[in-house]
C-alpha cells in the first residue's frame, strides 16, 4: 500500500495526475459506483468511453424475458461519453480517444472493439490494463479453443498488467502471460445493500402471500438451464423442513421451478430491479447460487452485505474469495450435497454473530478495495510525462453524455 500511495503523491506533486480512460462495453449498475468512488478519491483523472447505451432505455432482456431497463442512476459523477455509431466515425473517435490517456483499462478479449482498444493502445504506446472475470481453464475445446487460448495470450502478454477480481482470475493472468497482476475486486456498493430497506420482511413476504416466521431461502437471477435453479428447488423438496422460498427472477425455467414448489411456501416473482433488490436480500436467511458456469457472481456480494449467508456450486468464481470456510461450498448438480448443505445452513441461521461475520469478509471486496486497486496499477504503468495535451484533442467529439463534476 505505501508503495503506491507515494506514487500518486509523486504524481500530484509535479501537478499531473494520471490520466485514466476506462473502455467499457455499456452503463451497468455494477460498475458506476467504482466510477463514481474513483472520481471522488481523485488520485487519477477518470473518464469512461462507452460503446453503447444498452442498459438505459428499457430493451427486451431474452434471459428474463421482459423489457429491462435499470431503474438507478448510471451516468452521474463520473466523466463519460459513447462511441459514435457508424463504424468508421467509431475508428477514428477510439483512436483519438486512446492517444489522450496515460492509461487505459479494456475488459476481456472476446468482444471486437474491446480487441481493437487493446489493438490500438499498443500501437500508439499507451499501456493498457486489462479487467474481467476469467477463470484459468477455458470452456472450448479443438480449434475454437485453440483460437480463444492463442486470442487470450496475445492480449494479456501484452498488456501492462491485469486488474484481478479474486484468486481464480488470478490464475487466469498468471497462465497467460501478464507482466502484472494486481487484485481489483469485483465489488458492489456495499452501503448500498448494507443499509436497512424501505420495505421490511413481513411486509415483502406478505405482499407473495408468504409467512413471515420460516427461514427464506433466495435465488437470484435469471431462471435459465445454466444457472440451475431446479437443483435448488429439487433440494429444497428434500429438506423434511419447512421453509420459505424466494426465486428472484424469470427466464424460461419460471414455470417448471413455480410448478415445484409447494402452494404457499414459495414464489417466482419475476424481474426485480435494482431499487427493490435490496429489500429481497434482507428478507432471506440464506442465498443460493447453484451455478454451473459463473466467472464471479455478484448476487453473493449484495447478499453477504445484507448479512445473508451463502450457499454456491463449486463453479461460481466468487467460492474460494468469499465463501469458502464461512458459506458452503458443494459440487455443481448434486442436489443430496446441496440438500445437505442446505441442512447445515439452516443449523446457523440463528448464530447472533453470523451477519457480522459475512459483512466482514464482504468488506475486504468494497469499492474503495477495487478503486485502490486501480490507482496502484495505473500509478506503475502510467507513462506520466505526457500531457494529454500533447496528445491530441481529449473531449468534445462524440460525447452524447458527459457528467458535470
Amino acid at each position: 500500500m505505501d508503495a503506491w500511495q507515494g506514487g500518486v503523491n509523486i504524481a500530484r506533486d509535479i501537478g499531473h495526475l494520471p490520466r485514466l480512460g476506462v473502455l467499457d462495453l455499456h452503463p451497468i449498475q455494477y460498475h458506476t459506483p467504482l466510477y463514481q468512488r474513483l472520481t471522488a478519491r481523485a488520485n487519477v483523472r477518470l473518464d469512461v468511453l462507452y460503446l453503447s447505451e444498452h442498459g438505459l432505455k428499457p430493451v427486451l432482456d431474452p434471459g428474463f424475458g421482459v423489457p429491462i431497463a435499470w431503474d438507478i442512476d448510471l451516468l452521474s459523477g463520473y466523466e463519460h461519453e459513447f462511441l459514435a455509431r457508424s463504424l468508421s466515425a467509431r475508428a477514428r473517435r477510439l483512436a483519438r480517444w486512446l492517444r489522450c490517456h496515460d492509461t487505459v483499462v479494456t475488459y476481456g478479449h472476446s468482444n471486437p472493439w474491446m480487441l481493437a482498444g487493446a489493438a490500438g493502445s499498443r500501437a500508439l504506446g499507451v499501456p493498457y490494463l486489462l479487467r474481467g472475470d476469467s477463470g484459468p481453464h477455458g470452456q472450448s475445446g479443438g480449434i475454437r479453443g485453440a483460437l480463444r487460448y492463442a486470442i487470450a495470450r496475445a492480449v494479456v502478454s501484452g498488456s501492462a498488467g491485469g486488474l484481478a477480481v479474486g484468486h481464480r482470475n488470478e490464475l487466469f493472468y498468471a497462465r497467460y502471460g501478464a507482466s502484472r497482476i494486481v487484485f481489483a475486486p469485483h465489488s458492489v456498493d456495499n452501503e448500498r445493500f448494507a443499509r436497512p430497506p424501505a420495505v421490511g420482511r413481513p411486509e415483502l413476504l406478505a405482499r407473495w402471500g408468504l409467512d413471515d416466521r420460516y427461514p427464506v431461502i433466495m435465488f437470484c437471477g435469471k431462471l435459465k438451464p445454466a444457472k440451475r435453479p431446479l437443483d435448488l428447488a429439487a433440494a429444497v423438496g428434500r429438506l423434511g423442513t419447512r421453509v420459505t422460498v424466494l426465486f428472484v427472477g424469470g427466464g424460461d425455467l419460471a414455470g417448471q421451478v413455480g410448478s415445484m414448489l409447494p402452494q404457499g411456501r414459495g414464489v417466482v416473482t419475476g424481474f426485480v430491479n435494482q431499487a427493490e433488490l435490496p429489500s429481497y436480500y434482507h428478507a432471506a436467511d440464506i442465498l443460493v447460487l447453484p451455478s454451473q458456469s459463473e466467472p464471479w457472481g455478484l448476487v453473493i456480494n449484495e447478499a453477504m452485505t445484507a448479512g445473508v449467508l451463502p450457499i454456491v456450486s463449486d463453479r461460481v468464481g466468487c467460492a474460494p474469495d468469499l465463501v469458502a470456510g464461512l458459506g458452503e461450498v458443494y459440487p455443481c448438480g448434486d442436489v443430496e450435497a446441496l440438500t445437505a448443505a442446505l441442512h447445515r445452513g439452516l443449523a446457523r441461521i440463528g448464530d447472533p454473530g453470523l451477519a457480522g461475520l459475512l459483512r466482514r469478509r464482504v468488506d475486504g471486496y468494497g469499492i474503495d478495495a477495487t478503486a485502490a486497486g486501480f490507482e496502484q496499477a495505473v500509478t506503475a504503468v502510467a507513462t506520466v510525462g505526457r500531457r494529454p495535451s500533447d496528445k491530441g484533442p481529449c473531449t468534445g467529439r462524440g460525447s452524447r453524455f458527459r457528467s458535470s463534476r
